[in-house]
Formats: C-alpha cells, sequence, structure tokens
C-alpha cells in the first residue's frame, strides 16, 4: 500500500503494542519504504512499511 506524509496509521512495535500517529517522512528504499511516524502518546518511530498494521480513515 502506498502512504503519503501527513497519513495516520496503526502500527505494531518490536514489543507487540500497537501505536497510532501520523506520518512525517517518507524513506524510500529498494528493499522496502521506512515510515518516520509522530506517535500520539508524544514519541517518534522509525517503522519499516511491513510492520503498519492499517491506514486510519479520516472522518469529515
Amino acid at each position: 500500500m502506498k502512504y503519503a506524509i501527513g497519513d495516520i496509521v496503526k502500527f505494531k512495535l518490536k514489543t507487540g503494542e500497537v501505536q497510532k500517529g501520523n506520518i512525517q517522512y517518507i524513506e524510500r528504499r529498494r528493499g522496502e519504504d521506512i515510515l518516520y511516524i509522530n506517535s500520539f502518546n508524544r514519541w517518534a518511530y522509525r517503522v519499516p512499511e511491513k510492520r503498519i498494521v492499517e491506514q486510519v480513515q479520516v472522518k469529515k
């Protein structure tokens, strides 16, 4: 799935915990993309694309 800066996603940490945050930067690589995400718990994460659980739909 393709993601864009500003998208809100749910992602899994190495511990298995699921967090929600918005994408700040996308690093494109040959093997897979690396997403830099600001979580809603005020932490920033560097997450491989394969650990994204789902994209959250924003209700208008």
